[in-house]
């Protein structure tokens, strides 16, 4: 077994009935497997220091931080690790602690990352709500893997082990619930070696009160995962949008067209206009997302990091000047083609539409490019 030395984190919440079980079972694990190791219990309990009495009485190191959520106790942890390997656990002994030598095993063989899946292995009676076990935690891990290619099972398991280096690089900032898939999703953003241990789960103890409201929980978390995943989502909604846009205008450039028994007339250009204000749109958001959002400090495409490169307000304001003269152009035609027949022909309509496409790009690009440079000035 390694001979790093291993800090135990226990975030604590008002825990004096139950703290001594998890810090029993911390150390009959370390003395099985003769581990150096400590206990840091990040106590933010109002019962008059009863929970950090209970934990130093069994030498357990304490650091007293103001009530605040799960996420934060965690966040607040980091100063006060100097060693190799950290293990994060719950107060609510709901895991066997004796189990974690895989993890130490794993760390061992260079993953940065392990997580404990309890859809694997033994959940025991009552140890977890139906809606946490077929809904919630089913849901968010398919998203985590749908997104971010994580492959695992359980993405809200709170026995895990990491390096303090490994830590570290996730720069964690949930100070909630969500905590939980910000830790799986940044160690795949940061490609990380991680993998899944099964790990058996325990029902609470009976006079112990959880302190997680399961659905306020589950939002969270999937709130926040569409949130890392946003540049993903914006890029893949902007190039299935751009390809049926460009359908649209192939299809209409010459005229309306007839597919099988269905004919396409100039009326659909409408249709492409509305994709292509939609297209732009989205195109807008992912490229300010993915250039000035903390997230590109984990994730940023080689083509968001070219348009950074090249795009420049002066540049904006040309293609402004060259989009409105376009739209000036067709727009006098239509007004001099109406003064000489005072109707409106196919011809004049359709040139009307695509003056119509390229006003509103015309207004678009000179507020992006105000707002890229505004957002560019900000950063540098």
């Amino acid at each position: 077994m390694t001979s790093k030395f291993i800090t135990v984190v226990i975030p604590a919440l008002n825990e004096g009935k139950v703290i001594r079980y998890p810090i029993n079972r911390v150390f009959e694990a370390f003395e099985k497997y003769n581990l150096k190791w400590e206990c840091l219990i990040m106590d933010s309990s109002n019962d008059n220091w009863i929970t950090k009495n209970e934990a130093e009485k069994l030498w357990a190191r304490v650091i007293s931080i103001p009530r605040q959520w799960l996420g934060k106790a965690y966040i607040d942890s980091i100063p006060h690790i100097k060693w190799d390997y950290i293990i994060m656990w719950d107060a609510d002994w709901t895991y066997d602690f004796i189990e974690m030598d895989w993890f130490i095993k794993k760390l061992d063989a260079w993953y940065d990352f392990v997580m404990w899946t309890r859809l694997k292995w033994n959940i025991h009676k009552g140890a977890m709500p139906w809606k946490n076990r077929h809904i919630w935690t089913p849901l968010l891990t398919f998203f985590i893997n749908l997104f971010f290619k994580a492959w695992i099972s359980d993405c809200n398991s709170w026995l895990r082990a990491l390096t303090k280096n490994a830590f570290d690089k996730m720069q964690m900032e949930s100070r909630w619930r969500e905590y939980a898939s910000e830790m799986v999703v940044k160690a795949r953003l940061t490609h990380m070696k991680m993998c899944e241990i099964p790990v058996s789960l325990l029902a609470d103890r009976d006079w112990r009160k959880p302190h997680l409201p399961a659905y306020a929980a589950g939002r969270a978390n999937l709130k926040y995962i569409m949130l890392l995943a946003s540049e993903f989502i914006f890029m893949k909604l902007w190039s299935i949008i751009w390809v049926i846009w460009i359908i649209i205008l192939l299809s209409q450039l010459f005229g309306p067209i007839n597919i099988l028994w269905k004919s396409f007339w100039t009326f659909y250009l409408f249709l492409w206009v509305l994709l292509r204000n939609i297209w732009f749109s989205i195109f807008q958001m992912w490229v300010l997302t993915q250039n000035f959002s903390y997230l590109n400090k984990f994730r940023i495409t080689k083509i968001s990091k070219k348009i950074a490169k090249i795009f420049t307000f002066e540049r904006g304001l040309l293609v402004w000047w060259i989009l409105g003269l376009i739209w000036f152009v067709m727009d006098f035609i239509v007004l001099l083609n109406r003064l000489k027949i005072w109707t409106i022909d196919v011809v004049s309509f359709r040139i009307w539409l695509y003056a119509l496409f390229f006003i509103i790009t015309w207004i678009q690009i000179i507020y992006f490019s105000f707002l890229f440079y505004l957002f560019n000035k900000k950063k540098n």
